[in-house]
């Protein structure tokens, strides 16, 4: 396979990602919103444990949910930017 067809479908692949319909984009935008305000919450309660090796194991649950859940809604956010884009390139 050429180097000039192997970019015509990778370029083709982004294409199709990016032009997903927006529903599905932002479901995953307010999944990954979820899991961070529940982590969030996860912090706050164990902020309120009397200090123990529990709360700190508590507390890096919390943290660590609130990272994925970051994580999964920037890219989801940054997904949405880039798909719209593409949109407006592709009705000119």
């Amino acid at each position: 396979m050429s180097q000039k067809h192997r970019w015509k479908q990778y370029r083709q692949a982004l294409l199709a990602y990016y032009s997903e319909p927006l529903s599905g984009v932002f479901r995953q935008f307010r999944n990954g919103a979820m899991v961070f305000f529940g982590g969030l919450a996860v912090v706050y309660l164990a902020s309120q444990m009397p200090a123990s090796w529990q709360q700190e194991i508590v507390l890096l649950g919390g943290l660590a949910l609130a990272g994925i859940g970051f994580v999964v809604a920037m890219l989801a956010q940054v997904r949405l930017v880039i798909g719209r884009i593409v949109q407006f390139m592709q009705k000119k």
